[in-house]
């Protein structure tokens, strides 16, 4: 009873993931002018069905990690977002001067939902997009994967996965920075145990990146 449990909740997961390479192949090669509605909608509905299928798990994905006060947990989710940008500042830098394409590649990711107000896309990452993809790659995927396979297993087949929807793009740099960020999010949370540490630099990371300092050309 519990095996067929915990297989029954590994297909949900494999499922999800599944929907998840759908509706990211769809946003990236369809969804231009509506670019972040549509990111948005697919990472609530995500994070929906994850909270759906395995309610006291992700109840317990936010309760998780070693008492931290709400100041001590704000500031390293803003320090690792800050330390992440600088990461990419530098990452930015290199694709330019080292890659023929990195610059187009860099700017065409600015260029998605271009007409969308930035007060709009802000609002998105910090309210919506940010938390709910710690929410569901991390919160649900990382921890059932670790769950079933092993801490260290389940960590690279988050990353893989996180990296893998980002595929349908072709565009190099982006996937490279998918793995990037995959990776520095799923050691962060491995390291750290707490899923609000990892939602305040996914969001802070987001607008910073995309809205406050973008790193496009001009």
């Amino acid at each position: 009873m519990i095996r067929e449990a915990k297989n029954r909740r590994m297909l949900w997961c494999a499922g999800l993931v599944l929907v998840a390479f759908g509706l990211f192949a769809y946003l990236f090669l369809w969804a231009d002018d509506t670019f972040w509605s549509v990111l948005a909608i697919s990472v609530a509905a995500l994070c929906s069905a994850a909270i759906v299928v395995e309610p006291e798990g992700m109840r317990a994905a936010l309760r998780l990690g070693s008492p931290r006060s709400p100041l001590t947990v704000l500031l390293l989710g803003a320090g690792s977002a800050a330390f992440l940008y600088g990461v990419f500042a530098l990452g930015n830098l290199a694709a330019r001067g080292l890659f023929p394409f990195g610059a187009a590649e860099i700017d065409a990711v600015y260029h998605q939902g271009g007409e969308t107000p930035r007060w709009i896309v802000a609002s998105l990452l910090l309210l919506i997009v940010g938390p709910g993809e710690e929410l569901f790659w991390r919160g649900y995927v990382q921890r059932r994967l670790s769950v079933a396979t092993g801490p260290t297993s389940g960590l690279i087949l988050a990353v893989l996965a996180y990296t893998g929807v980002h595929l349908a793009t072709g565009n190099f740099t982006l996937i490279l920075a998918a793995a990037v960020c995959g990776a520095f999010w799923s050691l962060l949370y491995w390291r750290t145990g707490s899923l609000w540490i990892n939602i305040i630099s996914h969001a802070l990371w987001a607008a910073a990146i995309f809205v406050w300092w973008p790193m496009q050309a001009g």
